[in-house]
């Protein structure tokens, strides 16, 4: 029955339906989510570039307080931030809004903070990127609250 050059034809014409159907739908389905975590990697290097601006004026001299450019550097980490809210989970978040309430105006980074803001910086940072790459749970790094 299957060797019939009519069963052939159905079966063939059948597949070339199904394909041309489902080959548009899948590829928007795998583009969804490349580009997904093409901006999640673009929001975590905006969060990390703007951390580092922040803690290298601190521990060299030119805190955000003294710079010009005080209010577009906040306007984007709270960009940056508003991005991980919406682009990543509440684990996520939580670890950004723990790092954005260190960043204030007129706040000292000096010694034990700095490390402390360092510590907290880098565990957002790996929490953020465990959700694009697969990466393994800190079991260390975080001070207990």
């Amino acid at each position: 029955m299957w060797t019939h050059p009519l069963a052939i034809a159905l079966v063939a014409v059948g597949s070339t339906l199904l394909t041309i159907f489902l080959t548009p739908r899948l590829q928007h389905h795998f583009w969804k989510y490349q580009r997904r975590d093409e901006l999640r990697l673009e929001a975590i290097n905006a969060f990390n570039r703007l951390t580092n601006e922040f803690l290298a004026g601190e521990l060299f001299g030119r805190p955000l307080r003294d710079r010009e450019d005080r209010e577009a550097w906040f306007t984007a980490l709270n960009m940056a931030s508003a991005r991980v809210e919406v682009l990543f989970s509440d684990e996520a978040s939580l670890a950004i809004k723990v790092v954005d309430d260190m960043v204030r105006p007129g706040l000292r980074l000096q010694g034990e903070r700095a490390e402390d803001f360092v510590r907290e910086r880098d565990a957002a940072l790996h929490t953020l990127y465990r959700e694009v790459i697969p990466l393994p749970r800190r079991t260390t790094g975080r001070r207990p609250s």
